[in-house]
């Protein structure tokens, strides 16, 4: 199977919305301080749109080229780091790919794009953002590379 990647467009909010959804109610199930809005469908909706409309904003889908099916996307956002060096950094916020292309080295395929983008946009540090028991995308990071950089603690009110 080869796999392309290429921008997300409006005619995918659907789909993207579906997978994002996907990775939202995944999060749930590992880790239950991370319950799903009850809309949740709507929400990723425009939460996608939203995305599409922002210049800080990137979403890659990767698709099946021989058949077109959409089987994973990635989501960065740049930011400005004002006060440390690298400036700019670009953090993950999403990445999914489909269970049944899982283990085909698709998640590697989009890091790859989202870093080529990041680079493009002068980002000179790539992050990820995802809930701490979320074991597979720990795993997933760390096989990449990826370091800790920054703790987020919380406490409910």
């Amino acid at each position: 199977m080869h796999i392309e990647v290429r921008y997300v467009k409006e005619d995918d909010v659907e789909v993207v919305a579906d997978m994002i959804a996907r990775l939202k109610t995944l999060n749930e199930e590992l880790d239950p301080h991370f319950k799903v809005v009850d809309n949740l469908e709507d929400e990723t909706r425009n939460y996608v749109r939203e995305s599409l409309g922002s210049s800080n904003v990137v979403m890659l889908l990767a698709y099946n080229a021989s058949t077109g099916e959409p089987v994973g996307v990635v989501r960065l956002e740049i930011v400005d780091r004002i006060f440390y060096k690298p400036r700019v950094k670009a953090v993950i916020t999403d990445i999914y790919v489909k269970p049944r292309y899982r283990r085909r080295r698709i998640a590697t395929v989009l890091l790859e794009k989202a870093k080529e983008e990041a680079r493009k946009r002068g980002a000179g540090i790539i992050v990820a953002v995802y809930p701490a028991n979320n074991v597979i995308a720990e795993a997933f990071y760390e096989r990449e590379g990826f370091k800790t950089l920054q703790v987020e603690k919380y406490l409910p009110l």
